[in-house]
């Protein structure tokens, strides 16, 4: 079978990248090559990957670029067919790579496919997985699915997690990469993109464990609303060319009341429960859900009842 390049970029992650690489070491398609880009850690990874032997590991060392620069120095150095992204605190089940390369080769003109993966806590206990959380192929037996209409899809539901993604080398050398000017979303962008005039297809099975770590760097209160207006940024581009993607207004108003929900959470983090409500009004009228039915009732609780 084909071979893959799968890229890894870390930051100060030495507490979860050992199982990171175990996962891709011990995956049952053995044919493939890992770029690591050490991103100017200062917690003993470099010391770490300097013991690794294995000659298909390649160490890359940056000086702070972030994440979409290093993923692209990855990319450029790549020499697979396909290429893989791993994040450095998540991990792979052993059949990840072979059953998804198995998918490409039952639908040879799809260009990027991805899995379900399972939220877990930081001492790897399950919470919940992607496709079960968002209500998607609930009841669907098949194993492997291409989507219809892909860019509509995903604007609809945003459920691809970075670690779980497969993409044809050659569709990314076609094609500007990651967008390093973005501060976060950078990923989601680049999907789009890829969905706008290639085929995507699932694996219908948790192939991924996704950490959801207390201290991310991303998800601070001094960052959640600049990612909330990148998310914003990348969507308003498919709002004003929506006739021209053939996108439905439903799908639209689903990813805009995803971003209401993300400023309602936000607020309601700081205590600041009337806004909350607001945001949480608009989300539910874009896009009725019980979920949102029910944050908007416990805002109104903590409101009337503060503690």
């Amino acid at each position: 079978m084909a071979k893959v390049s799968i890229i890894i970029p870390t930051y100060n992650c030495l507490v979860f990248l050992p199982t990171a690489i175990e996962s891709v070491l011990a995956q049952a398609h053995q044919d493939f090559e890992l770029l690591i880009i050490n991103d100017n850690s200062t917690d003993g990874t470099a010391s770490y990957l300097n013991k690794l032997m294995d000659k298909r590991i390649i160490t890359i060392t940056t000086n702070g670029v972030g994440a979409a620069q290093a993923r692209n120095l990855g990319i450029a150095k790549a020499s697979g067919e396909f290429i893989a992204f791993l994040d450095a605190d998540d991990f792979w089940l052993p059949e990840k790579l072979s059953l998804q390369l198995a998918l490409h080769a039952d639908s040879p003109n799809l260009a990027m496919s991805f899995t379900n993966y399972d939220h877990l806590t930081e001492s790897y206990e399950s919470i919940v997985d992607c496709f079960g959380y968002w209500d998607q192929f609930q009841g669907q037996d098949e194993q492997f699915i291409t989507l219809k209409n892909p860019l509509d899809f995903i604007i609809r539901n945003n459920i691809i997690g970075t670690s779980t993604v497969m993409v044809k080398a050659e569709i990314l050398t076609q094609m500007h990469r990651f967008n390093e000017d973005l501060k976060y979303g950078e990923d989601w962008e680049l999907w789009l993109r890829i969905c706008e005039k290639h085929g995507v297809g699932i694996l219908n099975s948790i192939q991924t464990g996704y950490l959801m770590r207390q201290n991310s760097t991303t998800q601070t209160d001094g960052l959640r609303l600049r990612n909330l207006r990148c998310i914003e940024l990348i969507l308003s581009r498919y709002q004003e060319e929506k006739h021209h993607w053939n996108l439905s207004s439903s799908a639209l108003n689903n990813a805009r009341a995803r971003i209401l929900e993300g400023y309602a959470d936000y607020h309601r983090g700081l205590c600041q429960h009337s806004t909350a409500i607001t945001y949480g009004i608009y989300s539910l009228f874009l896009a009725p859900q019980k979920r949102r039915v029910r944050s908007l009732l416990g805002d109104c609780k903590s409101m009337l009842l503060p503690v």
